[in-house]
């Protein structure tokens, strides 16, 4: 593969121990920067990093994962993770993890608004969608995902669960389950959701 791609095998003993880190993280912080907590977390943690994609219902164990992975120009995902053989990646955006990432509540409305923030992201991953069509007739694709269909979605990881009510939680999963970006999943996901699937998915699936 290219030098974007390391390639990387399931250790369930230190998943464990970062998906325990991250818990840790959102216990202390209420407020998560991207840039300053978000991505270089990750980037040292590249077992949790990998255990993302187990979010995304096609996706089994990752065989490969980069980091700032460059499409064209100046499109690039925050994080590439999948299953090379099986033709299964997934793009993952991360965003800031703050009470007000995904709602605001403007003044004097009672409903929320979609954040500037969700927007953003969400708007990222219709870019990088956009870019694959091009992208897909390169070499460069090729040799990156391999030469046979390659199946892609995304997920948009954003936000705090305290800053989700119960009606906007079920806006949230009501644009998750209709909102297709070129017949692509896109999932939306608080870094509190994401963090309770992966210590769920890997008890059940590993037993640790």
């Amino acid at each position: 593969m290219a030098k974007h791609f390391k390639p990387i095998t399931r250790d369930p003993k230190r998943c464990r121990a970062q998906i325990t880190q991250l818990g840790a993280l959102l216990q202390t912080k209420p407020a998560l920067s991207e840039k300053n907590d978000i991505q270089p977390f990750f980037k040292a943690r590249p077992q949790l990093a990998a255990f993302v994609c187990s979010y995304m219902r096609d996706i089994g164990p990752a065989t490969d994962h980069a980091f700032e992975y460059p499409f064209f120009g100046d499109f690039a995902a925050d994080l590439v993770v999948g299953d090379r053989e099986a033709g299964r990646f997934c793009l993952i955006e991360f965003e800031d993890g703050r009470r007000d990432s995904i709602f605001k509540k403007p003044k004097g409305r009672a409903t929320t608004e979609w954040s500037r923030r969700f927007e953003h992201g969400f708007s990222q991953i219709v870019d990088w969608f956009s870019a694959l069509d091009d992208f897909k007739k390169t070499e460069r694709f090729r040799a990156d995902f391999g030469a046979g269909h390659v199946r892609f979605s995304a997920l948009l990881v954003i936000g705090r669960a305290t800053g989700v009510s119960e009606r906007d939680r079920q806006r949230l999963e009501w644009r998750t389950e209709k909102v297709r970006v070129d017949s692509h999943t896109v999932e939306c996901v608080t870094f509190d959701a994401l963090h309770e699937h992966m210590d769920r998915h890997l008890r059940l699936n590993t037993g640790y």
